[in-house]
C-alpha cells in the first residue's frame, strides 16, 4: 500500500513547542506509511527562516514551496497555494500546526478535497496582541469544528477549545513525546562559555524571551536573592522581542555576573546538562509547555508557574502562582539549600517523562487519529453524494 501524502502546515511566530512537536513527527513517523511535506510561510517577518533553518539542521528539510503571506491581503493568495499543493501532491491530509493556519483551512474547509486535522497548542489571554486575540477567537468559535479531528495537549486546552462549538467527539489529546537524550560531558564547557562557575547552582529557563513567559520575574528573584543564595546563578535561554528590555533590567539592577543570556541555542541537551534547577515563571496560558517536559526528561526539578496546563506536565516539581516573584524566590531558596532533594526530584521526574510521555506513545496516538480523520472524510464524502 503506497504511503499517505501528508501535508504539514506551520506559520512561525518563534521556534518553540509547536516545532519540536512537528519536527518529531517528521523525523519519527514510519516513512513507508507516510510521506510528508511540510510547507512554511514566507512572511513579512522572516520568523519562519528560523524554524527552516532548524529543521535543515535535524535533517528534516521542509519543502521549497512556500505559503505566500506577505501581507495579511494574502488570505486568498495563501489559501489558492494550498489547494494547488494538495492536487500537485495528492495529498490525502492536511495537519496544520498553528492558529494562523487553522484559521484559513477551518474557515475554508470546503475548498480542500481531502481530510483535515488541526493542532491547537495553546492559547494566550490578557495582553495578548489584537490580531492574535481574532485569530484565537476565530479559530475557536468558527473554524476548528469543521476539521475531520482537532489534537491538544493537556485537558486545560480541551475545555478551552468546548468553549466554543467544536464536539467533544472530534478532540483527542495527545501529550507530548520527549527524546531523551544527555549531554552531561559538556556540562563544564557550555558553563564556562557563558562565564557561570562550575560550582554555581544554575536555575534556567528556555523558551522565546517574551513578555508573556515571565523572564522579568526570574530577574527580580535573582535580585531578591542575590544575598541569601551568593551561588545561585540564572540561565535565560532562547531569543525573542522582550531580550534588549530584560538585558537592560540586568544591568539597571546589577546583576549581569548572576544572570547570562545565551541567546538561541540549537543545542538544547548541553544546555540544560548545564543547570541544576528549571524554571518556567509563564504570566499567560500554557498548553503543555515542551519546554517542561524535555527539562525533565533531562532530569532536571521543575518551579513552574501554575498556569493552563503547566500542572499536567510537572511531576515531583513546584508551582507557584503565576507573577509571583516572592513565591518563586522562596521556592528557589528552598531547593538551593537542599541539593540532595534537587537530585532525587530530578530523578524521578526523569522515570516520569520516560514512562508518560515517550515518542512511542505520541506516534501510536498521532497514527490512530490521522485513522480517524480519513475514514470521517470518507464517510462525509460518501453522504453529501447521496
Amino acid at each position: 500500500m503506497k504511503p499517505l501524502n501528508v501535508l504539514y502546515l506551520i506559520r512561525s511566530w518563534a521556534f518553540g513547542g509547536s516545532h519540536t512537536i512537528l519536527l518529531t513527527l517528521m523525523k519519527h513517523l514510519p516513512k513507508d506509511r507516510y510521506n510528508i511535506i511540510c510547507v512554511p510561510y514566507d512572511t513579512f517577518s522572516g520568523l519562519d527562516e528560523i524554524f527552516i533553518e532548524q529543521a535543515r539542521k535535524r535533517g528534516l528539510p521542509p519543502s521549497e514551496e512556500r505559503i505566500p503571506w506577505k501581507s495579511r491581503g494574502n488570505w486568498w493568495k495563501a489559501r489558492a497555494k494550498v489547494l494547488e499543493l494538495v492536487g500537485k501532491y495528492e495529498i490525502d491530509l492536511i495537519h496544520a500546526h498553528d492558529p494562523h493556519s487553522n484559521t484559513m483551512i477551518g474557515i475554508g474547509r470546503d475548498f480542500f478535497p481531502c481530510a483535515t486535522i488541526a493542532s491547537a497548542y495553546g492559547w494566550w489571554d490578557g495582553f495578548v496582541p489584537f490580531r492574535r486575540f481574532v485569530y484565537q477567537w476565530i479559530e475557536r468559535d468558527f473554524a476548528l469544528k469543521h476539521f475531520d479531528r482537532v489534537i491538544t495537549v493537556s485537558e486545560h486546552m480541551k475545555a478551552r477549545i468546548r468553549k466554543g462549538p467544536t464536539p467533544e467527539s472530534i478532540i483527542r489529546i495527545i501529550h507530548t513525546g520527549i527524546e531523551t537524550t544527555t549531554a552531561a560531558s559538556k556540562r563544564s564547557d557550555f558553563r564556562a562559555a557563558h562565564g557561570i562557575a562550575e560550582d554555581a547552582v544554575v536555575v534556567g529557563t528556555v523558551s522565546r524571551v517574551s513578555v508573556e513567559k515571565g523572564h522579568t520575574h526570574l530577574v527580580n528573584v535573582m535580585a531578591k536573592l542575590r544575598e541569601r543564595c551568593p551561588t545561585l546563578c540564572a540561565m535565560i535561554v532562547g531569543q525573542g522581542p522582550a531580550k534588549a528590555e530584560l538585558e537592560e533590567q540586568v544591568q539597571r539592577l546589577g546583576l549581569d555576573r548572576t544572570v547570562k543570556f545565551t541567546g538561541f541555542c540549537d543545542d538544547l541537551p548541553t544546555a540544560l546538562s548545564a543547570m541544576d534547577i528549571f524554571a518556567q515563571p509563564s504570566v499567560q496560558q500554557e498548553g503543555l509547555p515542551t519546554a517542561i517536559l524535555e527539562a525533565q526528561a533531562a532530569g532536571l526539578p521543575v518551579i513552574a508557574s501554575d498556569i493552563g496546563g503547566v500542572s499536567e506536565s510537572v511531576h515531583g516539581g513546584l508551582l507557584v502562582p503565576p507573577g509571583d516573584a516572592t513565591a518563586l524566590a522562596d521556592a528557589l531558596e528552598l531547593w538551593w539549600k537542599d541539593p540532595a532533594s534537587l537530585r532525587a526530584i530530578g530523578a524521578a521526574a526523569q522515570a516520569h517523562m520516560q514512562q508518560h510521555f515517550s515518542i512511542d506513545a505520541m506516534l501510536r496516538q498521532v497514527m490512530e487519529t490521522y485513522r480517524e480523520a480519513i475514514e470521517h472524510y470518507g464517510a462525509r464524502q460518501t453522504h453529501a453524494r447521496r
